[in-house]
């Protein structure tokens, strides 16, 4: 099939949604697709506005930004995106993420002109969020202009479905190379906990910083954990002047963004993973530490519980009470620990990228018969 891919950001911005379409286009190109990724992201210097990368087409659009977002701000962008999408003529318009404007114009777009799309959901959508994308769909009808809508866990797609007001919302995982993660285990003298996040004020890593003086505040001295936090963003400064007041700064290390491969250097040395997030869709990070075989604890606020079972690869907490002390229980008991590491593989086949390029396969070839039959009526 010949797939465009439409989402506001792409590379070089920095973030998890950029890093999946990036993966998810690479992976279709391998499994013989033409792919074209259709962003407003400016390219690198020197780079012109249209690329390929491994075999993935990129179109950069040429219109006006929202300063702050870096998103489209007005409907502009809806002749160039018509436009291109004529040009292209895909199979298939597979958009993204309900807080990116460009998806809804690429919904609305494929929808005029005739083209099947599947709508994919990659963010938490409750509360103040789900209210005003109910109120935009009533001006907006965003959730009805696509074929298909899908979530990155269970808990998104049952946001979705309260946003739309659609009752058929499917679960479409995102994706890692498994093998790129395994690793062998190698736990230093000194226990280490881990996360791995954009540093921002939804992520929350100023909250690992803050639980640093609780945990060590129940372990003995030869058990305190180096915290280390792998990322950067625009909390990075909240992040060290916290570490410094609270006076772990010693016990804090900001490696920055890392290299997959460092990022699995690091996991492998690390006693446990943890992720501080209220409202995660699905984690890639935790999925990824898990490959590397090392347990994780988490709130039990999102899509985490499609990848960790409670009590088997990790635990899940509902509060930051019981996130501190699963971190605690992991750091002493080796046992558990060892037990935990071992079961950390068990639910990691359904987000093989075999698996879930096969399942948005299943997708596409779906929003295609829907479409044919609307027409054939």
């Amino acid at each position: 099939m010949k797939i465009a891919i439409v989402a506001d950001w792409y590379l070089p911005r920095i973030g998890g949604l950029e890093l999946h379409l990036r993966d998810l286009g690479r992976q279709l190109v391998r499994h013989g697709h033409t792919v074209h990724i259709i962003c407003v992201t400016p390219p690198p210097p020197g780079e012109p506005r249209e690329s390929e990368s491994e075999g993935v087409r990129i179109h950069r659009l040429d219109v006006p930004l929202m300063p702050k977002f870096h998103s489209i701000r007005g409907p502009g962008a809806l002749k160039p995106l018509e436009a291109l999408l004529r040009r292209l003529a895909p199979d298939v318009v597979h958009t993204h993420n309900a807080f990116s404007p460009l998806a809804f114009a690429g919904s609305k777009v494929a929808r005029d002109l005739g083209i099947p799309s599947l709508f994919t959901e990659c963010s938490v959508l409750r509360g103040r969020v789900a209210l005003f994308l109910r109120l935009v769909d009533k001006v907006l009808p965003w959730g009805r202009s696509p074929t298909l809508l899908s979530g990155v866990s269970s808990f998104v797609a049952e946001d979705v479905r309260r946003a739309t007001g659609r009752d058929e919302v499917f679960v479409l995982h995102n994706g890692i190379d498994l093998s790129a993660w395994r690793c062998e285990r190698r736990e230093p003298s000194r226990p280490r906990v881990t996360t791995v996040m954009r540093f921002t004020l939804r992520k929350g890593p100023v909250r690992v910083v803050r639980i640093i003086p609780r945990v060590h505040a129940r372990l003995p001295p030869e058990l305190r954990p180096v915290f280390t936090l792998v990322g950067d963003g625009p909390q990075m400064v909240n992040v060290r002047e916290e570490a410094k007041r609270l006076g772990v700064a010693e016990h804090v290390e900001l490696p920055g963004f890392q290299p997959r491969e460092r990022v699995r250097d690091i996991l492998a040395e690390s006693w446990v993973f943890c992720l501080p997030t209220r409202k995660e869709a699905m984690s890639i990070a935790t999925l990824e530490a898990l490959a590397a075989g090392c347990p994780a604890v988490a709130m039990n606020l999102g899509g985490v519980s499609d990848v960790v079972e409670h009590g088997r690869q990790g635990f899940l907490a509902n509060d930051e009470d019981a996130f501190v002390n699963h971190i605690v229980e992991l750091v002493r008991d080796h046992d558990l620990r060892a037990r935990m590491a071992k079961a950390t593989q068990e639910r990691l086949s359904g987000f093989a990228w075999e698996h879930v390029i096969a399942r948005h396969e299943e997708l596409f070839s779906l929003a295609r018969q829907r479409v044919a039959a609307s027409a054939a009526s």
